[in-house]
């Protein structure tokens, strides 16, 4: 398996279709499409289902997308250390952030320390995997977010975390088609974006907002995905209401793209969190949470 193979498939199962992937790759959409069945040829398998437009993964690989990320990730910092004839990797630090907070705050996040000589290496990826990084030495900070209130993190107890900001994880709908959703709603029906019940907004859905929906005669799953991103996709088309981390919509929402409809459906509040391990830690990375960590 060669890490072009592996980085190919990850951006048609990140961006949602050839065309999108095509575009992330920097190819022409015929070229990639004979890149996908040259590899399809290698392995002897099929990986995409053609029958569904867009083409989507086929089930048994999209079971494997998460070692697919992994194995991404670990070759690139190998092929990093291999170059690193100067030593410069000592002056490296590898960040794990959820994809939400990666598109929005983690730039104003790292610009906290930019007048430190450090390389970044920013690794997006969903809240477990985030922690799962870190607790395994392959990040050395997590940024994720947490209900407020909520349990303590697993592992809190090895591990250093402060809040560094807040966010309100607010419902969505496409401007546009207001009309098709107060039509579903007339019927006692609420069209939603779902997130898997293994994820963590997935859980804040099932464990908070749903049960708050009480004037809602029901609930009505349109899809699902684990995606923020993905999700405020589908919230801009009409296709279901969204929840998404108001500092991601904030762009739609001025401009009317989203509406935001908090005042009729649940918002939640989440806290910004930093994380890292409490023990063994560079000198390096103990100046950047320095920064991180500093109020205001």
């Amino acid at each position: 398996m060669r890490l072009e193979w592996i980085e190919d498939i990850l951006a048609v199962a990140e961006h949602g279709s050839f065309q999108a992937a095509c575009e992330k790759r920097n190819v022409s959409q015929p070229a990639f499409s004979r890149r996908i069945r040259q590899i399809e040829k290698a392995l002897g398998v099929t990986l995409f289902d053609r029958s569904a437009r867009p083409a989507r993964l086929a089930a048994h690989v999209t079971d494997h997308l998460e070692r697919m990320r992994d194995l991404s990730a670990g070759l690139r910092d190998l092929a990093l250390a291999l170059r690193d004839t100067g030593g410069t990797r000592r002056r490296r630090i590898v960040i794990a952030s959820q994809h939400a907070i990666a598109a929005t705050l983690t730039p104003e996040i790292v610009a906290r320390y930019a007048d430190l000589d450090v390389h970044t290496r920013l690794r997006s990826a969903n809240r477990d995997d985030c922690l799962a990084q870190l607790m395994t030495r392959r990040a050395d900070i997590a940024l994720i977010h947490d209900v407020a209130g909520a349990e303590r993190l697993p592992g809190a107890d090895f591990m250093d975390i402060v809040q560094i900001g807040t966010e309100t994880l607010i419902p969505v709908y496409s401007g546009e088609h207001l009309d098709m959703l107060n039509a579903a709603y007339t019927q006692g029906e609420l069209p939603v974006i779902a997130y898997p019940s293994d994820v963590f907004l997935g859980q804040v859905q099932r464990r908070i907002i749903f049960p708050r929906l009480t004037r809602v005669g029901r609930i009505r799953p349109r899809l699902e995905t684990a995606l923020t991103l993905a999700a405020l996709e589908f919230a801009r088309s009409g296709s279901g209401v969204a929840w998404i981390p108001e500092h991601l919509a904030r762009a739609d929402l001025r401009v009317g793209r989203l509406v935001s409809l908090g005042s009729t459906l649940p918002q939640v509040s989440m806290n910004l969190i930093a994380a890292r391990l409490n023990s063994g830690t560079p000198r390096i990375v103990q100046d950047v949470w320095d920064r991180i960590a500093a109020p205001g």
